[in-house]
């Protein structure tokens, strides 16, 4: 039986996956793409002037096209997929949080 996502829990169980409990993929360079239902990624690097842009496609609303983040940024959606098109540096990745 395929998993319904975040429709899928109830009550405690919900928030704990809004909070990506469900756990992540790790996008480490330019290029790499994860594909899924994701409720928030986030961009992290050694320094927080490091930089990752991000395309994301949502399952509603408008899509995000090669956007910058900061390292820390964490932006919460319903993604279906989110490419890394740019990084600072090697240390930059993004995690992709399940929901």
């Amino acid at each position: 039986m395929a998993h319904k996502g975040i429709r899928q829990y109830g009550g405690e169980e919900g928030g704990n996956v809004a909070l990506g409990q469900l756990g992540f993929k790790e996008l480490t360079t330019t290029g790499n793409t994860g594909e899924g239902t994701f409720v928030a990624f986030k961009v992290v690097g050694a320094a927080s002037s490091d930089t990752a842009t991000v395309a994301a496609t949502c399952h509603q609303g408008d899509d995000l096209t090669a956007t910058p983040f900061l390292a820390g940024e964490i932006i919460w959606g319903a993604f279906n997929k989110i490419t890394v098109s740019a990084v600072t540096d090697a240390d930059v990745h993004v995690l992709c949080y399940y929901g």
